[in-house]
């Protein structure tokens, strides 16, 4: 037996008889019997093959087409038995038209022999076997066609031809719209993916009909919940005609764009940032730049091409300290970031402060792939905090207390001075107000003045009385000036405050001292001269008579020591203006006319007639004064000779200062003198005679000059002035020279 042979009896086919006539059915029944499983009913079953007598076509016509197009693409054979002589009322297979399969297949004519009928039933189930392979093998392909359409995440929506209609989706598809698969096949593809603009949509369609495919990746789609989400679309037609369904397949790449822009903008910002940046590669050797901005290129002169490949360190130079250097290559051996000040070199040779700020850029891993640099320039802030610096050392060493209070009052600042003046620690001051120091030895209009000053954004000055924490009183200069913002707005106040106690003191001495001096010493002194000629007019002999003489030189002497006590009293009673000049050249010849009539029998010679200006005012015609009284009343000659000359200084810088000589030809200046003088102070044992030289010494020391003693050899001294040269233009006041 063959294969066929076994086939057919183990898997028989089954057929199903539509024959009018019950003998012509058990005719047919029983030949088909042997070889077949035959159904006889009226209602139509599920078999492998249907005999049809033309009579019943009419009858099941409808129902054996419904049945063939629901079992396509299966092949189901209707076999259409004919009477002999028929006029064909129902058509051949080569004559049916219409849509889905034709409804016979093959015609026998009646009555029907055993091998034809055999036959043509055979040939028709043979058919049928090959059809359900195919039909079987398609349905795979269809499944895993399925499966793959289901499973991508590729959205895919097959479009009809005319654009209006989904015909399928796939989950991805829902999933992307927000869409049940049942809502998306109900509703227009331009409801959901493109809707704001339908017409690119129809547009983008129409091109891949006539092209057969196309991809684009400016569509987007519009969610069921209103979303908007951007479209990488690959489309093609299903079949080669022009009105063939589209296939689409979109990805969501709204994210992927927006990564894009960011990383665009990112990229836009780091070429335009204010500041400089870099990216470094430690793969390589020496860690060079392999991106620098724009930024970098303006902070330190050096273009891209000049700076890539490069370490940074060649902005170093010989400015630049080790500590930062070495602070920055110990954290990028430890893979940590850093942010250090340090000197930089530009270009062109140019320092600036750095701030330079390093990061590690590491991968998914934790590896460390890239640094990035920040470099700014922190110059303008560096050097405020160094001037800031410097002016805190300043106040924290100044000779003056100084305080900072807010604008109610409130302290907020003082410097040791003021601690050790007042008595008050810091901790102790700040917080409070300076009300701590206030001793009421000033009324309340005092203060009132005070606050309407400063609040006026005036500077305040006074002479007040303060207190001190363990009560002590002491007096004070104080000045207090405002401290506004940008804005105008005061909001600080800087009071700064001289102790002049001991200065008020002096002046005290000094007055008393000028009318001891003056008044008593003068009156006593007119006393003792009074006296002194009733002696002299009594006494005829001659040693008593030099005794009296003895007693009225030295009384002279003192009152003339009393006139110049006031003398140096008026010395100090106003400061010298920086804005004062002098025409000395016409001083000292001023002067020197006075004293030539005065002392008629000195020689003196004046040397230079050009106009030359000292900062200096009329309070040194009195050293000038003096010096020549001494070189005349000191000198031992029978014909004094005195010189003075005025001219450019000698010793220091000719453009900067003027020098009066004095030299006379007398025995010159005593030793013990010249040392007080020099040394500039007196002690028990080493003391000037008087106060004349004194007077010359402090008048140019009121000037910033500087007073040179000279004793010439063998005879004579030299003495020099020099004091500042000024210019006399329209920003300094020239001070007239008082003829006598």
């Amino acid at each position: 037996m063959t294969d066929r042979s076994s086939r057919e009896v183990s898997e028989r086919h089954t057929v199903q008889l539509f024959i009018h006539g019950d003998n012509d059915r058990e005719a047919l029944e029983e030949f088909l019997d042997e070889r077949y499983d035959v159904i006889v009913d009226d209602t139509l079953q599920p078999v492998d093959c249907y005999l049809v007598g033309e009579q019943m076509v009419p009858t099941y016509r409808e129902t054996l087409r419904e049945h063939k197009k629901e079992a396509h693409p299966t092949f189901t054979p209707v076999l259409l038995i004919q009477q002999e002589g028929s006029r064909g009322t129902v058509p051949l297979p080569s004559e049916q038209n219409g849509d889905g399969p034709p409804l016979i297949d093959e015609v026998v004519a009646a009555p029907v022999d055993r091998t034809t009928l055999f036959r043509r039933v055979g040939n028709l189930l043979a058919r049928r076997e090959q059809s359900v392979e195919l039909s079987t093998r398609y349905e795979d392909v269809q499944i895993r066609f399925q499966r793959l359409f289901d499973s991508t995440n590729d959205a895919i929506f097959v479009v009809a031809p005319s654009g209006d209609e989904i015909t399928e989706c796939n989950p991805a598809a829902c999933y992307l719209v927000g869409y049940s698969r049942d809502e998306l096949l109900s509703v227009s593809p331009t409801e959901t993916i493109h809707a704001d603009d339908r017409e690119r949509f129809r547009s983008f369609l129409q091109q891949v009909q006539e092209a057969g495919q196309g991809s684009t990746d400016d569509l987007t789609c519009q969610t069921k919940d209103g979303e908007k989400r951007q479209l990488e679309v690959s489309a093609a037609t299903l079949e080669d005609s022009d009105q063939s369904p589209v296939i689409l397949s979109a990805r969501d790449v709204t994210d992927r764009k927006a990564y894009a822009r960011e990383l665009e903008l990112k990229s836009q910002a780091m070429d335009k940032a204010p500041v400089g940046i870099t990216i470094t590669d430690p793969d390589r050797e020496d860690n060079p730049m392999i991106y620098v901005n724009e930024g970098f290129e303006a902070l330190t002169g050096y273009s891209e091409s000049e700076s890539l490949g490069r370490n940074c360190r060649f902005l170093q130079g010989e400015a630049t300290r080790e500590e930062p250097v070495a602070e920055m290559r110990t954290a990028v051996e430890k893979d940590e970031p850093v942010s250090v000040e340090l000197r930089n070199y530009r270009k062109d040779g140019s320092q600036f402060w750095n701030r330079v700020s390093i990061a590690p850029v590491r991968d998914d891993a934790g590896t460390v792939e890239n640094y990035v640099g920040f470099q700014e320039d922190v110059s303008e802030r560096k050097e405020r905090e160094m001037d800031l610096q410097l002016f805190k050392k300043a106040v924290e060493n100044a000779g003056h207390a100084v305080f900072i209070t807010d604008r109610e009052g409130t302290i907020e600042y003082v410097n040791p001075k003021f601690e050790s003046r007042s008595g008050y620690t810091r901790e102790e001051a700040v917080g409070r107000t300076p009300r701590i120091i206030k001793s009421g030895k000033q009324d309340e209009e005092f203060y009132d003045r005070m606050w309407q000053t400063i609040l006026s954004g005036e500077q305040w000055n006074a002479s007040l009385i303060n207190q001190r924490k363990n009560g002590e009183l002491y007096h004070v200069d104080q000045t207090i000036s405002p401290i506004a913002n940008d804005d105008g707005e005061i909001t600080h106040f800087v009071t700064i405050e001289s102790d002049v106690t001991n200065r008020r003191l002096r002046k005290q001495q000094l007055d008393v001292l000028n009318r001891v001096l003056r008044h008593n010493l003068k009156n006593g002194m007119n006393v003792i001269q009074g006296r002194a000629e009733l002696l002299r007019e009594s006494l005829s002999d001659d040693e008593s008579q030099a005794h009296v003489r003895a007693i009225e030189r030295r009384s002279d002497a003192m009152e003339s020591l009393g006139d110049k006590a006031e003398t140096v009293r008026s010395l100090f009673e106003k400061e010298v203006s920086a804005e004062t000049a002098t025409n000395v050249t016409e001083l000292v010849s001023d002067i020197v006319t006075t004293v030539s009539e005065e002392y008629s029998t000195t020689s003196f010679d004046l040397d230079g007639s050009d106009p030359l200006y000292v900062r200096a005012d009329s309070r040194l015609k009195l050293a000038v004064k003096e010096l020549l009284d001494n070189a005349v009343v000191h000198n031992d000659q029978p014909e004094p000779e005195v010189t003075v000359t005025t001219r450019p200084s000698k010793k220091k810088q000719s453009a900067e200062w003027i020098d009066i000589e004095i030299v006379d030809n007398g025995p010159g200046i005593p030793d013990q003198e010249l040392e007080t003088i020099n040394q500039g102070e007196e002690t028990p044992l080493q003391h000037g005679s008087g106060l004349g030289l004194w007077i010359v010494y402090w008048t140019v020391s009121l000037y910033g000059g500087e007073v040179t003693f000279v004793n010439n050899s063998p005879r004579g001294a030299a003495v020099i002035l020099s004091l500042p040269r000024v210019s006399t233009d329209s920003s300094v006041q020239a001070t007239p020279v008082e003829h006598n």
